[in-house]
């Protein structure tokens, strides 16, 4: 399992496989660490945390939910070309987006975290 924000995008090049172009890492890193965002908003919902810093926060939820990042990246991977689709139909294939952004499915499992004052 990916543990480190640069192997999160290597899983997400072999994800892409064939369709992957060099020219594209930025995009790539750009999807990862979007990722990683979303999921450090879900884990820490107040922001910084006690002495947590977003680095901090970041590297928390890198070493604790690898594999939702991963999920999230490649579903906006997927996505590409198609934002806001709700229905698509081709060659007997159905395609619907849950919603416009990542659906709130992906985000189970993450336990919040709060400070309590």
């Amino acid at each position: 399992m990916a543990t480190t924000r640069e192997e999160i995008v290597a899983n997400l090049i072999m994800y892409a496989a064939d369709d992957y172009r060099d020219e594209q890492y930025p995009l790539m890193e750009s999807f990862v660490d979007d990722a990683i965002e979303e999921v450090r908003n879900v884990r820490y919902p107040f922001g910084w945390v006690g002495t947590r810093d977003k680095e901090t926060q970041e590297s928390e939820v890198i070493a604790r939910y690898p594999g939702v990042i991963r999920r999230i990246a490649q579903y906006h991977y997927d996505k590409i070309g198609k934002n806001g689709v709700t229905t698509f139909y081709e060659a007997g294939q159905t395609t619907s987006w849950e919603s416009g952004g990542t659906p709130k499915s992906y985000f189970n499992g993450i336990i919040p975290v709060a400070k309590l004052v």
